[in-house]
């Protein structure tokens, strides 16, 4: 007989719970994860459709993720695994959150001004005398001058005199003071720093800053003035109309609460629409009228250079610069030494080629190493001391000018590039150490949106003015100092490109009146035939004044072939620094070009 068919019992799997480990990790993960969603609104770069969208899909493909690994994980391999890609999603969001609050700090921190302003006096002496020190003045004269700064020359010497018995020689002007260090009436002087930085301008007085040191240096902080904060002239909608950046780069280390001369003026004119960005460079020392129209009570209406103008506030620089031009500049950036220092060492250096001819052994600037002919690899220093040098070039100020540009187009190159995911911690720490901006932070995000959803191909063209070197008077100083005065026909032509790039013209457009100035052509059309040749454009017809006196109007022509041409083309074009009798106080805008001292110069320029 044949025995009974025994019944296999059915293997029970027993699934195992997840474990301790594995909770955590998903707890972990989703609070990362509401952290980082959290700062992206807080940051409010995404439209919130998108933000609400990307959560939402977010969460929901990690609740499956979730669901799959506690169902079929297993093996404690694939248990280990993906308890390792929910660790790396934790981390991810979390660090993810932290960049972005970091981002967000960055922005109150160049978008909200100081309240205070830094204010020094400086007491300097003579190396050769062998006074290292103050004690070293005990039973010595002291030179100041009581009209320069009288709040801060009276703390300078109280602080002075805790230190040393001095004897106090007054002086009608800081030039007379110094002139009496050099005599020997006097041991050392207590003058205001802004002005200790500009005395090596003024002839008889070039090796002041090597022959001397500072002794002893007086902070004090006053309020900034409601005139001094320098309000922005804001565009209504920074994504779509063209707007004007001033870039004003200070001579100055460390925090960018005290003024000092603007060793940088570039304009930025960017118009989202066409993409187009016009890079204008203006030599820092080109002789204008200053302009205190920003700030009333911090300057008098004198010629001087434009690198004195930031002695008074960036306010007194964008004033000067609109008259100038016969512009108006809606932004300014504040920068220092510090700041591209900084900037450039987070980003790993920045590469720049260097054509044959243009070699430095050696920069003036700060001593370092200079460049050879070819790629070189600068890193902050290196960097600085690149965009400063012009004492190692034929053509001076102009090649500086260059070397600038050079330098902000390789930071541009390096900050759109990939490796700014691995030094994004390092940049925002260099951008919030000195960089200030009176944009509004809700506008910075809303061209950093645009930026991150449009994608836009920007098509950089530079152009910079030049002219001819000259002895003026400085309203600053005193005295007669080296100056650069530029070319009536260059500044007519940078006017004219930014209006065109205000205007929507294409890239195409704004090259090639770039190319037709250059330096081959520089001088072969007049101001008077450039105005003619814009006003053609617009349809009208330049109408020059006989006498000369004022800027000439446009006339309209009214004929079949400029029918066409729009009511907004004509209005972007209007510039009221070019228009006659209208009574309206901008018509008088920019320097009296019929002043012959202010024609003068040849023509340096460059373009992309």
């Amino acid at each position: 007989m044949a025995e009974p068919v025994r019944k296999q019992k059915k293997k029970t799997v027993r699934r195992r719970r997840p474990g301790l480990l594995s909770v955590v990790a998903v707890l972990a993960m989703f609070v990362c994860l509401g952290l980082f969603v959290l700062a992206l609104v807080q940051i409010d770069l995404l439209p919130s459709h998108i933000l609400l969208t990307g959560a939402v899909i977010l969460a929901v493909s990690l609740l499956i993720y979730v669901i799959l690994w506690f169902k079929f994980a297993r093996k404690t391999a694939a248990r280990l695994i993906c308890w390792l890609v929910a660790a790396a999603l934790a981390c991810g969001f979390f660090v993810g959150a932290d960049y972005l609050k970091k981002t967000d700090e960055v922005f109150d921190n160049v978008t909200n001004l100081t309240d205070k302003m830094a204010n020094t006096v400086s007491l300097v002496g003579l190396k050769k005398d062998n006074i290292e020190k103050v004690t070293d003045l005990n039973d010595k004269t002291v030179g100041t001058v009581p009209e320069a700064d009288p709040e801060g020359i009276s703390k300078g010497l109280q602080e002075l005199q805790t230190k040393a018995n001095v004897s106090v020689q007054d002086y009608p002007d800081v030039l007379s003071s110094v002139q009496a260090l050099y005599d020997g009436g006097v041991q050392a002087v207590l003058i205001p720093d802004n002005t200790r930085q500009i005395i090596h301008e003024t002839e008889g007085f070039f090796e002041f800053q090597t022959d001397s040191n500072v002794l002893q240096q007086t902070v004090w902080y006053t309020d900034r003035t409601k005139s001094a904060a320098n309000d922005p002239d804001s565009v209504a909608d920074i994504t779509r109309d063209p707007f004007t950046v001033l870039i004003s780069g200070n001579d100055s280390y460390g925090s960018l609460n005290e003024n000092s001369r603007s060793d940088v003026n570039m304009l930025l004119t960017i118009d989202p629409r066409t993409q187009v960005v016009l890079i204008t460079s203006i030599p820092r020392d080109a002789y204008l009228t200053m302009s205190c129209k920003k700030d009333e009570t911090a300057c008098s209406p004198v010629d001087d250079k434009l690198t004195h103008t930031g002695l008074y506030g960036v306010g007194t620089t964008e004033s000067t610069i609109e008259d100038y031009l016969g512009i108006e500049i809606n932004y300014t950036v504040r920068v220092n030494f510090s700041s591209l220092v900084n900037l450039v060492d987070a980003m790993g250096g920045i590469d720049v080629e260097i054509p044959e001819g243009l070699e430095v052994d050696t920069f003036y600037a700060n001593g370092t190493e200079g460049v050879k002919a070819g790629w070189n690899h600068l890193e902050g220093e290196r960097a600085l001391a690149f965009a400063r040098e012009r004492h190692a070039y034929q053509d001076g100020d102009n090649q500086r000018i260059r070397n600038q540009q050079q330098v902000m187009r390789a930071l541009i190159d390096k900050i759109i590039s990939p490796e700014l995911l691995f030094r994004y911690p390092a940049l925002m720490d260099a951008v919030s150490v000195a960089f200030e901006t009176n944009m509004p932070a809700d506008q910075i995000k809303s061209f950093l949106r645009y930026e991150l959803l449009r994608r836009p191909n920007w098509q950089i063209i530079s152009y910079a003015i030049a002219g001819d070197p000259d002895t003026q008077l400085s309203g600053t100083i005193g005295s007669y100092v080296a100056v650069t005065v530029p070319r009536e026909e260059m500044t007519e032509a940078a006017r004219t490109l930014i209006l065109m790039t205000e205007n929507g013209d294409s890239a195409d457009a704004i090259r090639s009146y770039a190319e037709a100035h250059s330096v081959d052509a520089a001088g072969s059309l007049s101001v008077d035939q450039q105005r003619a040749e814009r006003a053609a454009g617009m349809g009208e017809v330049y109408v020059p004044e006989e006498d000369g006196s004022q800027d000439a109007g446009y006339a309209p022509v009214y004929d079949d072939s400029h029918s066409s041409t729009t009511e907004t083309e004509t209005q972007s074009y209007d510039d009221p620094a070019l228009s006659s009798g209208n009574g309206d106080d901008n018509s008088s805008i920019g320097n009296d070009f019929s002043d012959p001292e202010d024609d003068a110069g040849t023509f340096e320029y460059t373009y992309e």
